[in-house]
């Protein structure tokens, strides 16, 4: 059987095409389709095609890069000591198989030591490079394999840096929280010997991402619609003043074309109300230009919140040109499954396993306890506004990076990204998210309560003594907590006692001097917003 490549299938320029669009949002299968050239037509999904195929690592790849966690400075010596390994350790028949990739910050450091390594080995300035975000945005398919080493943050990072196509990730976890890296770092030879040579091949977990764009009201609409609203009120302040009994029409939610259509399909609303209101309803609405100014893919969530303000924020919510409800809360959280263990977890959202595809909607706060967090088919397009008649702004974040403001007439339209974000699997994909959970969070973990019966021997006052004592420790024993040993020091152990090469092994005099710097070096430095604005 042929072998699948996955770095071709998720090149969506070329094998596989993921396309969510308005078309197909009002499609009668309302369901994202794909198309795999040279594959079975039967295949009605690539996302689940490829998270059910094992996947063969093809020789003729060579070209990994390394995502380290910034401001960690452990993490210098497992990126130098992991990029020697993969260059120096022979495979495929050879010499010399992999380029490797590094934070472009480690040139010029001192502590990673790039010219001794040139001089020891001149192989390292052929295969030893360095990657900047303008090298990852302008050319994202030159990487077949990208290994992070961190937490979560630095999993969503690597989605920052790639918001087209994205190469099969492997991450290894040496953070806090470790939802997105399940490989230990002290197996890590064993787990990249397995993925390369490995019999069997590897399991993939396309991770959802959504496409979130910013929506920006044209100056000379939102003049107009503002000197609009003003006349009117100022009406509305006359008849209220001079005719106090007649009833006000609610002119003010009349904004968009979206909002008028809602209230004239509802008979609802318009009950109780005069002829003069009704003919008002069927008055044409003024509508407003907006225009795309920003585009984000992001892996977790997208949040509009209230800012600086300490009122509550005013949204309009919508689902396929649908309104949906009027959202009165300190703000709103549109994620992904793979952002269900974040931000939306705190906010009292579900959690949701990462194959399945569905948009999670989660209030933060929200003003009124009956809105309660929903999940929404991913072939639906939802819009965020922020209405005319909201007194403050709103700000909006993606995956917490690049705040921006949310003026009256702003809005924020989301919808299933085409660039999905692969991870490679430890085991499977339901066998790493239930670990992850086990392990993060305690899920479902209880510690069992112990009971200590104490009996007292009249007969034995000594024996009685003894057996109180014992007693108590052992009640004590079930309060006392288990240490465990640091995985960074293990790593670290491990990566001494490696026997590959001499290139790869630190010598005393190394490890001496990278620990004589580690007081006056904080590790690699963080790429600023302007870099990563391309």
């Amino acid at each position: 059987m042929e072998e699948t490549d996955i770095h071709d299938a998720l090149d969506v320029n070329s094998t596989a095409t993921l396309a969510v669009t308005a078309n197909q949002v009002k499609a009668e299968l309302r369901r994202a389709s794909a198309n795999i050239p040279n594959h079975n037509d039967n295949i009605p999904n690539v996302v689940n095609y490829l998270s059910q195929k094992r996947i063969k690592w093809k020789h003729s790849h060579d070209k990994i890069m390394i995502v380290t966690k910034a401001k960690d400075y452990q993490l210098l010596r497992y990126t130098r000591g992991l990029a020697q390994w993969l260059i120096t350790k022979s495979r495929f028949g050879k010499r010399y198989p992999f380029t490797v990739y590094v934070d472009g910050h480690l040139k010029d450091e001192k502590s990673f030591k790039y010219q001794e390594l040139c001089e020891k080995n001149s192989i390292f300035k052929e295969k030893l490079q360095f990657w900047t975000p303008k090298l990852c945005h302008e050319n994202p398919s030159m990487f077949h394999l990208i290994i992070t080493l961190g937490g979560d943050g630095t999993v969503l990072f690597t989605s920052w840096l790639f918001q087209t196509i994205v190469p099969p990730v492997m991450s290894f976890h040496l953070g806090s929280l470790n939802f997105l890296a399940p490989f230990p770092y002290d197996h890590h030879k064993e787990e990249l010997n397995d993925l390369f040579e490995g019999e069997n091949g590897f399991r993939t977990t396309v991770r959802m991402r959504l496409s979130c764009t910013v929506y920006r009201v044209a100056c000379q609409e939102e003049e107009k619609i503002q000197d609009m609203l003003l006349n009117e009120e100022k009406v509305a302040q006359h008849k209220k003043k001079h005719h106090p009994h007649e009833k006000m029409t609610s002119s003010v939610m009349l904004e968009t074309a979206w909002m008028k259509k809602q209230l004239l399909q509802s008979g609802s609303n318009q009950e109780g109300l005069s002829k003069e209101e009704r003919q008002y309803l069927k008055k044409a609405v003024p509508c407003y230009t907006t225009i795309p100014c920003e585009t984000y893919e992001v892996l977790n969530e997208l949040v509009v919140d209230r800012g600086p303000s300490s009122y509550m924020s005013m949204l309009e919510l919508f689902g396929d040109e649908r309104h949906l409800t009027t959202v009165q809360a300190d703000g709103l959280v549109i994620a992904t499954p793979t952002g269900s263990t974040a931000y939306s977890l705190s906010a009292h959202g579900s959690l949701t396993h990462p194959d399945i595809r569905a948009t999670l909607v989660t209030p933060i706060c929200p003003h009124t306890l009956s809105f309660r967090p929903m999940l929404l088919p991913e072939t639906m397009s939802i819009r965020v506004v922020v209405p005319f008649g909201s007194s403050k702004s709103a700000y909006c974040s993606f995956d917490g990076r690049n705040r921006v403001e949310l003026r009256s007439g702003d809005h924020v339209k989301i919808t299933m990204s085409p660039y999905p974000f692969p991870t490679v699997c430890r085991t499977e994909s339901s066998d790493d998210w239930f670990s992850s959970l086990q392990s993060s969070l305690q899920w479902n973990v209880r510690q069992r309560q112990s009971y200590v019966i104490l009996e007292s021997d009249k007969e034995s006052k000594e024996t009685d003594e003894k057996e109180k004592v014992s007693g108590t420790d052992n009640m004590l024993a079930c309060l006392k907590e288990e240490h465990e040993d640091d995985n960074k020091s293990a790593a670290y152990d491990a990566q001494k006692d490696n026997d590959d090469g001499e290139i790869y092994t630190l010598t005393d005099e190394e490890d001496n001097d990278i620990d004589s710097e580690e007081n006056h070096y904080q590790g690699i430095p963080m790429w600023g917003s302007d870099e990563l604005k391309l």
